[in-house]
C-alpha cells in the first residue's frame, strides 16, 4: 500500500488502483481544505462530495486534453467551489442562521481574523439573525468593498484567502475588518 501512496495519479490510474487513487485524492482534498471554513457543512462533507464527483467523473478523462493530475486538481478545485456556492445560498445561510461580527474578549488577532463574534452569548460569543446583521450592515453605511470583506469573512474565509481575492495584503484587509467593527460598534450606541 505505501508504495503505491508513493504514486502519482497517472501511474495510479494506469494501473488501475482505484482505492489508492482515492486515497492519494482524499488527501489532496483535505489539504486543499485546510483552513476553509463551510457554513453549516463539515469538512468531512466537503470531502466525500469531491470523491463522489471525482469517482464519477473518471471514465470522462481523456489522456490527450490533460494529465490526470491536473484533472484531479481541477475537479477538487470545482467542487469545493461548487460546495462553497451551496453553503452560500440565502437558504443554507436562514439554516445556519448565525454569524460572528465583533468580539467580546480583548485579546482579538486582528492579524490572523480570529475571535470575531457579536457580544455577550454562548461561551464568549453571541450570534445575530443573519438577516438582522444583514439589515445593520446596510445601515453601516460600509463601502463596496468592505460589504466585500464582510461577506467573505462572514462565509468563512479568512484574511489571508480574503486579501487573495482582492489582490491586497492581509494587513489591509484586518485593517478594513477593523473599521467594519467600529462602524458596527458605533452602530450599536
Amino acid at each position: 500500500m505505501s508504495t503505491t501512496m508513493s504514486m502519482g495519479f497517472d501511474e495510479l490510474f494506469a494501473i488501475g488502483d482505484v482505492d489508492a487513487f482515492l486515497s492519494k485524492a482524499e488527501e489532496k482534498c483535505r489539504q486543499k481544505l485546510r483552513g476553509k471554513t463551510f457554513a453549516g457543512m463539515e469538512k468531512e462533507d466537503v470531502t466525500q462530495e469531491v470523491l463522489i464527483k471525482l469517482y464519477r467523473s473518471l471514465d470522462q478523462y481523456d489522456v490527450t486534453k490533460a494529465r490526470m493530475s491536473t484533472f484531479v486538481d481541477h475537479l477538487i478545485d470545482n467542487k469545493i467551489k461548487d460546495m462553497y456556492r451551496k453553503c452560500m445560498t440565502e437558504k443554507n445561510l436562514n439554516v445556519v442562521n448565525a454569524i460572528q461580527v465583533i468580539s467580546t474578549d480583548l485579546d482579538i488577532d486582528d492579524e490572523t481574523g480570529n475571535g470575531v463574534g457579536i457580544a455577550l452569548g454562548h461561551e464568549g460569543y453571541a450570534y445575530e439573525n443573519f438577516e438582522f446583521v444583514t439589515d445593520i450592515m446596510e445601515n453601516m453605511e460600509l463601502n463596496d468593498r468592505e460589504k466585500k470583506i464582510f461577506k467573505l469573512r462572514s462565509t468563512g474565509y479568512e484574511f489571508v484567502e480574503i486579501a487573495d481575492i482582492l489582490g491586497v495584503s492581509k494587513a489591509r484587509v484586518s485593517q478594513l475588518w477593523k473599521g467594519i467593527r467600529e462602524k458596527y460598534e458605533a452602530h450599536l450606541i
